[in-house]
């Protein structure tokens, strides 16, 4: 690995590419003191770089010396729009990012919170706690790229962002009906209020998380990033909806399923078309299984795997404490949209399976569509890579405090991501800079620390004249108040 240092240079060289994205709106008009927004922008986006897990405004200000209330507005009110600062990491995504053996990755953030009042805050399903709590949600798109010897190898790219509202904030259920959500006119009226002081723009609905995912992946697709396949977990594999949306966009995918609800049966098995039966029923209205088919789950293709001997070690990548690798199967199948009438889907594809048999002692189930050609190994590998997003998720939230924004409204919370992920991108950027041909990559914390330890020796430099060893070593000694530094 080479020496790290990062520069004011570097930094400005990789803002100067997204100037336009904090100083013109879409149609690319400015507004007046634009200029100022940009030094705000800066000042915000070498905050997040700051040492210390709080990135709170007013930690940001103290650390970069801004003025704490115009640094508020920056993020609250300013016109600049999230929505462009995406597009610009759309269309930068490094080569080393992109490839055949690249996956989108899509998922779903929580942020504890424990009041009621910022915006989409809501009891509900909290992966940061493993509970029902009260918290926010976003659905994050992110572009991965397995290492190439060791899980410390792999590189992410932020692609896009959103908060989910649950129904409560928006007033509609998932038919588009109002009142329904509510348990009474007061609880109707007290929503009503905080989205409007939560400035949820009017255009904004309610839509369940993975139609959220779907726009941003058709928003990666416009931008056009090489990648080979979608990737997700049960949270969005287990809705067919989301799967037929993916496969009219002719978009692959690698969906992590519910192991005892999906059924399916084998692809070669026969299909009744709709029309007229051989018996006096009425005629067949959708695609059918015979009734001597059994359909089975994964649970219960598993069992017979088990007693069959069916399983195969895989190992898709080396792990700081050995070779990653475990049991697999995995068989053509064709999945059963209903099970009470045997009525078939559209959908086929390769089903792969995990063994319980590993550390973790849990089946996993993912179904894989329009991948046909690809090996075991490939569909191991691009099943297993979904675990990159959880470490996308720890970097954000303790490197650059993505979850520590204090704001309620909807324009700061998204301003404040927004710019999260535009710093991730520029550590990402300074690991690949790191090793040879992604060979001994720096890890991400590696570099955080290295580009706060380079710029405090600078301005130890320029501020007090101190010579290189010397700032060094005051800098060194500066930063050990930060206990995890």
């Amino acid at each position: 690995m080479r020496d790290m240092p990062c520069n004011q240079v570097e930094v400005q060289q990789f803002l100067s590419k997204y100037q336009s994205a904090f100083t013109r709106r879409t149609d690319g008009s400015r507004w007046p003191k634009w200029e100022r927004t940009w030094r705000h922008a800066t000042e915000y986006f070498q905050g997040l770089l700051r040492p210390g897990k709080s990135k709170s405004v007013a930690d940001i200000a103290d650390q970069t010396g801004a003025d704490q209330e115009q640094l508020e507005r920056f993020v609250r009110e300013s016109p600049w729009e999230h929505q462009n600062v995406e597009s610009h990491l759309r269309g930068e995504v490094p080569d080393e990012v992109q490839g055949p053996d690249a996956a989108l990755i899509v998922d779903g953030m929580a942020i504890p919170k424990s009041g009621e009042k910022s915006v989409g805050v809501a009891r509900q399903w909290c992966g940061a706690t493993g509970k029902v709590d009260n918290c926010q949600v976003t659905v994050n798109c992110t572009l991965a790229r397995a290492g190439k010897q060791h899980n410390s190898d792999q590189v992410t790219w932020p692609l896009g962002a959103r908060l989910y509202l649950p129904k409560k904030w928006t007033g509609e259920d998932d038919s588009g009906e109002n009142d329904s959500v509510y348990e009474t006119a007061r609880e109707r009226e007290k929503y009503a209020q905080l989205s409007e002081e939560a400035g949820i723009p009017e255009e904004v609905s309610y839509q369940p998380k993975y139609e959220i995912a779907v726009d941003l992946i058709d928003q990666t697709m416009a931008a056009g990033p090489d990648h080979a396949c979608v990737v997700g977990d049960t949270g969005f594999g287990k809705y067919p909806a989301f799967r037929k949306k993916l496969r009219t966009r002719d978009k692959p995918y690698v969906l992590e399923v519910e192991t005892s609800k999906f059924v399916v049966v084998p692809e070669e098995t026969t299909v009744l078309e709709p029309g007229s039966t051989s018996g006096r029923g009425r005629p067949r209205k959708h695609p059918a299984y015979p009734e001597e088919t059994d359909a089975e789950t994964p649970e219960q293709i598993a069992d017979r795997l088990e007693k069959q001997g069916g399983w195969r070690e895989v190992t898709w990548n080396e792990g700081t404490k050995g070779e990653l690798s475990g049991e697999f199967a995995r068989t053509r199948v064709r999945v059963v949209e209903d099970r009470s009438n045997r009525w078939l889907a559209d959908e086929t594809g390769w089903l792969l399976l995990k063994s319980p048999s590993g550390d973790d002692g849990e089946l996993k189930a993912w179904i894989c569509w329009e991948l046909d050609e690809a090996s075991l190994e490939e569909l191991v590998s691009w099943g297993q890579l979904r675990w990159t997003v959880e470490r996308f998720h720890q970097d954000i939230k303790q490197e650059l405090g993505a979850d520590k924004y204090q704001g309620r409204t909807w324009r700061g919370f998204h301003h404040h991501l927004s710019a999260v992920m535009l710093a991730h991108a520029f550590i990402a950027e300074q690991r690949l800079r790191t090793g040879q041909d992604r060979e001994d990559l720096a890890s991400f914390a590696e570099v955080v620390r290295e580009i706060v330890r380079e710029s405090a020796v600078q301005r130890l430099m320029e501020t007090h004249g101190f010579d290189r060893p010397k700032a060094q070593e005051v800098a060194v000694d500066m930063l050990r108040e930060y206990s995890d530094w």
